[in-house]
């Protein structure tokens, strides 16, 4: 499938289940929004669905999965601690900031192969990095968002954004023909992004985000390494090198000393929209 039409077909069918949740929680759908919950939705939608998954799936076209399964979680929580310093008081202290750098240094060692292996994985690598500067800006308007909206409310229009954003893109990538005559494993991929990978998993990290702080709950991305690169060689035959796995390994060590080290600041210090 192409990469916008899969992107499009995505949260499209994201939006429907969303819908179909928010409907049916306590509350209904939140449809009486300011114009500062319409700037921060838009917000969203331009940030973790259409800028991301644009800068995401062309980089997969460039550089292997396992790049962009270290690449993306491993900058989002250090670029998402900087982000929210000054917008939303939160800090960590010295040992949180170690933990970042040694997710940095990680991030070094996956990304040095791809220095060395080309003009093409270098852009895809690029690409990746780009994605998770939309990303953590997310989880930034993530914060705020929580804060006036449920965590499905807030998922479900900044889906529903995203996807007005990326259909003329689609459009103009002229895939739907190649989307129709997909085969049925690429469906079943398609539907298992839209279900699990959006739908279950943009609710949950919202819900950790207005719970425990952006910083904090961005953090946990760091597992995403794990978890990406090992599916990427059992399901994709993706050649695991000793400086991926070492890479990965500070990865870790970052995530555990930041949650030992966090110090949140009270929730009324938030980065305030009006």
């Amino acid at each position: 499938m192409p990469p916008l039409a899969l992107a499009t077909g995505r949260f499209a069918v994201a939006s429907v289940l969303l819908w179909l949740w928010a409907s049916r929680a306590p509350g209904g759908i939140a449809w009486r929004l300011t114009r500062a919950d319409l700037a921060l939705v838009a917000g969203m939608g331009l940030t973790a669905v259409a800028g991301y998954n644009v800068l995401f799936l062309y980089g997969l076209r460039l550089a292997p999965a396992s790049d962009g399964a270290i690449i993306v979680p491993g900058l989002v929580a250090p670029l998402t601690a900087v982000i929210s310093w000054p917008l939303l008081r939160e800090r960590i202290g010295r040992g949180g900031t170690l933990g970042l750098v040694l997710a940095l240094a990680g991030m070094g060692l996956v990304m040095s192969p791809g220095w060395q292996a080309g003009r093409e994985r270098f852009l895809g690598d690029l690409l990746f990095v780009l994605g998770a500067v939309c990303w953590a800006l997310y989880s930034v308007l993530g914060k705020v968002v929580t804060g006036r909206l449920s965590s499905v409310n807030a998922t479900l229009f900044g889906t529903l954004a995203g996807t007005v954003m990326l259909v003329p893109l689609a459009i103009a990538e002229r895939g739907w023909t190649a989307l129709l005559v997909a085969p049925l494993e690429a469906w079943l991929g398609l539907a298992y992004l839209g279900v699990f990978a959006t739908v279950v998993s943009f609710v949950f990290l919202y819900e950790g985000i207005r719970r425990l702080g952006a910083t904090r709950a961005s953090s946990f991305l760091l597992l995403v390494p794990i978890f990406g690169v090992l599916l990427s060689a059992a399901l994709l035959r993706e050649h695991i090198t000793p400086r991926t796995l070492a890479g990965g390994a500070l990865v870790i060590a970052g995530l555990w000393l930041v949650q030992r080290d966090f110090r949140p600041r009270p929730a009324e210090a938030a980065l305030q929209f009006k």
